[in-house]
């Protein structure tokens, strides 16, 4: 079985407060669009955030930890995933392309994870996660009081890094990567899919 955690947590102070899953992008909430698009590529579906997220119809964890960043989404949502193989993204990146998440699960068997990179650049919200490994690794990072993602990647036994190279092959301009964190970047957006720019 294959899973997708999806975090929608967060204060989104760029946004003046108003939670980026919410936020609409062509009448749709930005959630909206990365749950269609991870969709058809697992089994279950968890979402990382407040209770108002239960309108979206998958189920909800919300963090035990204040103050951890993506880290406490992480800890949350695996510690209950019992799928081998889970699928992380937020819930601001909604160009995600299902062939690259079914990709990135056929490149993560037999790995810790599966992570694209380019040089120091890492993605490791566009990642295929081994589950039971980051569970052990969140509680060991929690425990020695860090909180940075890339501890976790350190953490893992054997994971697999991706050239940017071989996602250009499925996702030509890496849409999958793009994330929304202001207002002026959903107007551009916005305005680029409609042909204005």
């Amino acid at each position: 079985m294959k899973a997708s955690l999806i975090l929608a947590g967060g204060k989104a102070a760029r946004f003046c407060g108003e939670k980026k899953a919410f936020v609409t992008l062509k009448g749709k909430p930005l959630l909206q669009w990365v749950i269609e698009a991870v969709q058809p590529c697992v089994d279950e579906i968890f979402l990382s955030g407040d209770e108002d997220l239960k309108q979206f119809g998958y189920p909800v964890v919300q963090d035990k930890f204040a103050d951890l960043g993506p880290l406490a989404g992480f800890h949350s949502g695996f510690s209950l995933i019992k799928s081998e193989y889970t699928f992380v993204t937020g819930c601001d990146m909604p160009f995600i392309q299902p062939d690259v998440v079914t990709y990135l699960f056929e490149k993560a068997r037999g790995y810790s994870c599966c992570l694209p990179r380019e040089g120091d650049f890492f993605e490791p919200l566009c990642c295929v996660y081994r589950t039971e490994e980051v569970k052990s690794c969140c509680n060991t990072i929690i425990e020695q009081g860090k909180r940075k993602i890339l501890t976790l990647i350190h953490c893992l036994s054997n994971p697999r890094y991706i050239p940017y190279e071989e996602i250009r092959r499925i996702d030509p301009h890496l849409v999958s990567f793009k994330n929304i964190n202001t207002y002026e970047d959903l107007q551009e957006i916005t305005l680029k899919m409609e042909g204005i720019l």
